[in-house]
């Protein structure tokens, strides 16, 4: 039986439901004995109703609409009377548990002359949705949202093609900046270039830019010191209590190309014969004063070390200074880190003085020197350029003074300026713990004036400065622009190379952290030494587990560094745990339990520690020359490798007979080239097919057993081999040891 209610106002249709009962979920035909009107029908002559094909098909297989639902929005005002017998309640629960086994087989169309009244407005206001209607939807909305994402990312493809690969990066982080899921990474590495890895592990840089051109990315340089240098620059503007400030100049070059040399004759100090292995391992900062022009010159020098490991602090050095001393050996020209210097000076756009050591040595290689210098944008002033070259000899002092003369008037020609009124701000150049004081950090004060009792941020940390120490060792009250100074400040370390600024009291100082302060991501190159990922990746199954200490961050720095060039093929460095100061009972602890040795660089061992040392019979080595600790670890990780051996070829034979004994068969040869000796190892070829591998047991000649056969002599050989044929054709080998390598 089919009901059909319409309920129209005066101005619009505003409902209409259609309810078909199917004659199985009911003992008996419903049939309303009572009907009452929901509405008045008022006829509207705007409207044309026309009520067609209620039920399609046979009447005798309907069934109930699966969504007959009234919309809570749209229903009926009117209050009906209770009248429900517990039978129609019973009807109604069944109706809702056969929901999923309905299906529509009735369409009530309604036409408007004027307008479609089942528009889609309509529609989606009517409670009479079926299920079907519901699922298409939802697919509908599911696949618009696929699409709106596909579309979102061909936009973010269009907005930006390149990449910027400033670092290392794990998989995570790659994945993030190119917008590519870390599993479709991750599988590509496994298909494509047989490397299994994870999300946390750490991709070296030729990987990431190979992954990058894969997806379609162009792979941008780092040019990130060029931005800080430039942040630096553009916080100390001109104001009117500005004063001029002292320069920072600061020395770079290569490895024993005579900076401290230099800097000694400069300051009159004895600085090398202090410096352990006479070479420089970490940043120094020093100060002097110069009358030129009758006027006094305050000139600060950073002294930085010239090895390749230490490129993190030549790189600090580089972004403090103002005035750059290019130091080029004139027996040895430019090197590696007089190039890597170089490429500071252009990508900061640094002043420079190009100074040629070591000019009293009987070679002369200046005009190339100028060449060199020239196909490297720096063209000397002789030359037609604007770049400053000075000949000296620190030995002997010569051209001192008109080195110190240049850097004056280029200083002045700088315009330097800095405000002392207000708050101390620079850089954090190194950091190291002392036993007695506990954290010393070394910093450079580009901007305001220092005091005692300042509240000095960095990054997220702050501490009160208890005390300062100028560059001669003296403790001073307060500290102005352009001085390098020792503070005892934080708690905890401060981060190198990192920003500080200065706050009257702690309350600004957390107001400061909690606004601008962004959580930077740990250092990872002890992650990258530990968990890399390159095209070579075999994962060792021998490891090298050390546990690091050092006197400074910027020390740490450059034997990590170091640690991060040796090949790790055939034995992985594990760095269990690497930080700087004293060594502790953690670190005791620690070894013992990780079976590691602790490797120290210019530590101070208390006597404590010494007897820990000695009752747990711990592996312990102390250092004051990097390179000698760069040699004992590859001494280590070579007393792991496997030893490997080579086949030297040392002689050939053809066999003649073979003979049967009682203890196998004997191959009756005549040694053709060279020499057979006993134990030797043996390839036998027949139809030029290698058909045994493996050593002589047994060596004779006229049976006598002997050492040595040479050519070409006959002899008797035994081995394994018992299927000898003539005509057999040997070669033979002496093994030897290979030299180990990593």
């Amino acid at each position: 039986m089919n009901i059909l209610i319409i309920s129209v106002n005066k101005y619009k249709l505003r409902k209409l439901h259609c309810f078909c009962f199917h004659m199985d979920y009911y003992d008996d035909i419903l049939i309303l004995k009572s009907p009452k009107l929901l509405k008045h029908i008022i006829a509207d002559s705007h409207f044309s109703l026309r009520v067609n094909d209620i039920i399609a098909g046979n009447s005798n297989n309907v069934k109930v609409l699966s969504s007959a639902k009234f919309d809570k929005k749209n229903k009926s005002t009117v209050n009906i009377e209770q009248k429900d017998s517990s039978k129609s309640k019973k009807n109604k629960n069944k109706l809702n548990k056969n929901k999923h086994r309905s299906d529509t087989q009735a369409v009530t169309k309604i036409v408007n002359v004027e307008e479609d009244l089942f528009s889609s407005e309509i529609i989606s206001r009517s409670g009479l949705k079926t299920r079907k209607s519901l699922l298409k939807n939802k697919k509908n909305k599911i696949k618009n949202q696929n699409l709106d994402i596909h579309r979102g990312n061909e936009e973010l493809n269009d907005v930006s093609k390149d990449v910027l690969i400033d670092r290392i990066l794990s998989i995570k982080d790659l994945s993030m900046r190119i917008h590519v899921p870390e599993a479709e990474i991750i599988t590509y590495l496994f298909l494509n270039k047989g490397i299994s890895a994870t999300i946390n592990q750490v991709l070296d840089f030729e990987i990431c830019t190979d992954i990058v051109k894969y997806y379609g990315f162009n792979v941008l340089k780092a040019n990130f010191n060029k931005v800080d240098f430039q942040k630096n620059k553009e916080k100390y503007d001109f104001s009117s209590s500005s004063v001029e400030r002292s320069p920072v100049i600061t020395v770079l070059g290569h490895v024993d190309h005579g900076k401290t040399t230099l800097l000694d004759s400069i300051l009159k100090l004895n600085l090398v014969n202090k410096e352990s292995g006479g070479i420089t391992q970490s940043i120094s900062g020093y100060e002097i004063d110069y009358l030129y022009q009758n006027e006094k010159y305050k000139l600060i020098f950073l002294d930085t070390p010239g090895h390749e490991s230490f490129k993190a602090i030549r790189s600090r050095g580089a972004k403090i200074t103002d005035i750059v001393l290019l130091i080029v050996a004139m027996d040895d020209g430019l090197k590696e880190q007089t190039l890597e210097s170089i490429k500071y000076i252009k990508e900061m756009s640094l002043s420079c003085i190009v100074v040629i050591t070591k000019s009293d040595t009987s070679l002369d290689n200046l005009d190339k020197i100028k060449d060199s210098l020239s196909k490297q944008d720096l063209l000397c002033k002789d030359w037609g350029g604007s770049t400053i070259l000075v000949e000296v000899s620190a030995l002997k002092r010569h051209n001192i003074d008109l080195l110190l003369s240049n850097i004056c008037s280029l200083a002045k020609s700088k315009n330097l300026y800095a405000d002392p009124q207000q708050s101390a701000s620079g850089v954090i150049i190194d950091t190291l713990v002392d036993q007695k004081q506990g954290h010393i950090t070394d910093l450079i004060v580009q901007n305001g004036t220092l005091k005692v009792g300042d509240v000095l941020v960095s990054d997220n940390l702050l501490g009160r400065v208890k005390s300062i120490l100028d560059t001669y060792g003296t403790k001073v009250s307060l500290s102005g622009p352009s001085s390098v100074v020792k503070v005892l400040c934080f708690s905890s370390i401060p981060k190198a190379g990192s920003d500080f600024c200065c706050f009257d009291n702690e309350k600004q100082a957390k107001k400061y952290i909690s606004e601008s302060y962004q959580l930077v991501k740990s250092d990872i190159s002890l992650q990258f030494l530990n968990t890399r990922v390159s095209f070579d990746s075999k994962i060792p199954s021998k490891q090298l587990k050390l546990i690091i200490k050092t006197d400074s961050q910027g020390s740490l720095e450059a034997i990590i560094n170091l640690f991060s060039n040796i090949p790790q093929l055939k034995v992985k460095i594990n760095v269990i745990a690497a930080t700087f100061g004293n060594i502790t009972n953690n670190d005791i602890d620690l070894s013992i339990a990780s079976e590691s040795p602790i490797l120290a660089f210019n530590v101070i061992l208390l006597p404590q520690i010494i007897i820990l040392i000695k009752k747990h019979q711990i592996n312990f080595k102390m250092f004051n020359i990097i390179y000698d600790l760069l040699d004992y670890v590859k001494s280590l990780m070579l007393d792991i490798v496997e030893p490997e051996y080579a086949n030297v070829l040392v002689g050939n034979a053809v066999v003649q007979n073979v003979f049967k004994t009682n203890k196998g068969y004997v191959a009756g040869c005549i040694v053709s080239s060279g020499k057979i000796n006993i134990n030797s190892y043996i390839n036998v070829l027949r139809n030029n097919m290698n058909i045994y591998n493996g050593y002589i047991k047994s060596l004779k000649y006229t049976k006598n057993d002997v050492e040595e056969v040479l050519s070409p002599s006959e002899c008797g050989l035994m081995s394994d081999f018992q299927d000898w044929q003539k005509s057999d054709l040997i070669e033979v080998y002496d093994v030897t040891l290979k030299d180990k390598v990593l």
